[in-house]
């Protein structure tokens, strides 16, 4: 009979030379293209998000300073107090925001 000597089919580990910024920032390779739409869109998902709660707060509220809202310009928003012109922006800027921004990434 004879006997059949099992080998090891090694292969040499592959390492990835290049930085951080350039793997992942300047990439041309597609898995990590999808991995960028991926964060970039949960990013504005996020910022689409803090819109929605600013609206809210205004709905809410009305004529009551938003917390936080001392970081915004006094001409949108005087003593965080919302005024109608930033609401519209607010309302626009929002689905902007949402649709073209989070969910067509996403979708893609």
């Amino acid at each position: 009979m004879t006997t059949v000597a099992a080998t090891a089919h090694t292969t040499p580990a592959h390492h990835d030379d290049r930085s951080f910024i350039r793997k992942y920032i300047f990439s041309t390779d597609h898995k990590i293209i999808g991995i960028q739409f991926l964060f970039v869109s949960l990013f504005f998902l996020l910022v689409g998000g803090l819109l929605a709660m600013q609206m809210r707060w205004q709905l809410g509220f009305p004529g009551t300073p938003m917390p936080g809202g001392g970081i915004l310009p006094d001409t949108m928003a005087p003593g965080g107090v919302i005024l109608p012109e930033y609401y519209i922006q607010l309302v626009t800027m929002h689905g902007t925001f949402m649709i073209f921004f989070a969910i067509m990434p996403l979708l893609v």
